[in-house]
């Protein structure tokens, strides 16, 4: 190789270099700016609820305004009062690119024992739209006040039916009212969202709920009538509901959203991101949508939304939620069987002698493989149905499991092989059908601390 295209050589090499270092420093400088990629923001309920339609709301604000030079992405996540969701946001990167709306659901699942964490386990961004609470009865109700109520929750305890997501701020409303009038006493039924509660009040399920504005207004004209409100004052809007505070309870609550990055994200990132909530908040389209469902155009960061943060918890947590007049934990119940179901069939098993017949069989075992073939469809259909229900059907993990457990037990019974059942009996087939689900479910809820639906 000649000296001069040695020389062109090197020059080239030098080039591609340079144009390379200088390409490499513009990614880097890139990298630094927040956001350079979509903002999933997390929702931990189905679409259409209340903190959905506020999450659009504010989504809808920053890409017409361009207020962030990406767009923030809507992710629902619903299961499990909304622990599903917030398990997600918690273990995601703290860079930036998580986020998640959730209300004082976050404190109440915590203080509730329904998960081990809580707001000490994400970054406060914001504190927005504040929405008071409606005590209701049915219109055909006998109590027109909150008095009244409380009275009879007190002359007949534990008779008053409450409906209530348990653990989440509705089942708080009740409990507070309570803890105001000593000796008083509900009967909580689990029903889930505002939907749900209107039509156990309206359909005579349950005596009284709590509801947001926004849903009262929603279901008034279906037979719905508020005794009380959670406001200091009575709201402008629905000026003939008493407040709970001129009837004597000290109840003054209202729901808030509050926005959140996982723990240990940069306090710049926050800043940013606080400053964009607070310029959505003060757009016309915001505040107009706020006040159709009845919501302050409430905003706060930094110190006073902490603050504001801490009195919450020091309220949700001074209130015990583990009343003994909560219906019975039907998952924990069904956590008991299944391990007393278990340990019969161990006792059982290890307790049972050898038979001849048994011993002259073991010959012919080989002889079933077509009987496991035909079985197999059966085995694989039946887990299909175990898996769709845990996607689609809103019951707690454990109940779903043990059905499943127990159906596929009962498949194994039923099978009409004869050698096969000498050899589903001789082996812990249907022992490890009842323990391996039980396992799987506390591997993940206590090792890795995902929350299963």
């Amino acid at each position: 190789m000649s000296k001069r295209r040695l020389i062109r050589i090197l020059a080239l090499l030098f080039v591609a270099a340079n144009l390379g270092w200088h390409f490499f420093v513009a990614q880097d400088k890139e990298s630094d700016q927040y956001p350079n990629r979509p903002i999933t923001l997390i929702v931990p309920f189905g679409p259409g609820g209340e903190s959905d339609t506020f999450a659009r709301m504010i989504q809808k604000a920053i890409a017409e305004n361009g207020f962030l030079d990406q767009e923030v992405v809507v992710k629902n996540v619903g299961g499990a009062g909304a622990t599903i969701g917030s398990g997600q946001a918690r273990k995601a990167e703290p860079d930036g690119y998580t986020m998640m709306i959730l209300h004082e659901a976050l404190i109440t699942a915590q203080a509730s024992g329904k998960v081990s964490y809580g707001p000490e386990s994400f970054d406060p961004i914001a504190a927005s739209g504040k929405t008071n609470m409606i005590i209701a009865v049915a219109e055909n109700s006998p109590y027109q006040s909150l008095t009244q109520l409380m009275e009879s929750a007190r002359e007949k305890p534990d008779q008053l039916v409450f409906a209530a997501n348990l653990g989440a701020p509705v089942h708080y409303a009740g409990l507070i009212l309570e803890k105001d009038l000593p000796g008083a006493s509900f009967r909580y039924t689990q029903k889930g969202g505002g939907a749900a509660r209107f039509e156990a009040v309206i359909g005579g399920h349950a005596d009284v709920s709590a509801f947001s504005l926004g849903e009262y207004v929603s279901f008034r004209q279906g037979g719905l009538r508020a005794i009380a409100i959670s406001s200091e004052k009575r709201h402008p809007k629905a000026p003939e509901i008493p407040t709970a505070l001129e009837q004597g309870f000290d109840f003054v609550h209202a729901n808030m959203h509050f926005w959140w990055f996982p723990k240990g994200t940069d306090p710049i990132k926050i800043g940013l991101m606080a400053n964009v909530i607070e310029k959505c908040m003060a757009t016309s389209q915001v505040q107009q949508q706020l006040a159709l469902r009845l919501s302050e155009p409430f905003v706060q960061t930094g110190a006073p939304m902490k603050a504001v943060l801490e009195n919450r918890i020091g309220k949700i947590q001074s209130v015990d939620a583990t009343s003994p007049n909560v219906l019975p934990d039907i998952p924990l119940c069904v956590s008991l069987i299944t391990a007393v179901s278990f340990i019969v069939l161990m006792v059982s098993r290890l307790t049972k002698p050898a038979s001849a017949e048994d011993s002259a069989s073991d010959d012919r075992l080989t002889e079933v493989t077509a009987a496991y073939r035909k079985t197999a469809i059966c085995f694989l259909l039946t887990a299909a149905l175990y898996l769709l229900a845990l996607e689609y059907v809103p019951v707690d993990f454990r109940i779903v499991t043990a059905i499943y457990m127990f159906s596929v037990a009962a498949l194994c019974t039923s099978l009409r092989s004869a050698d096969l059942k000498r050899l589903l009996s001789k082996t812990y087939v249907l022992e490890m059908v009842i323990l391996v689900p039980l396992l799987v479910f506390f591997v993940f809820q206590s090792f890795f601390s995902i929350q299963l639906p």
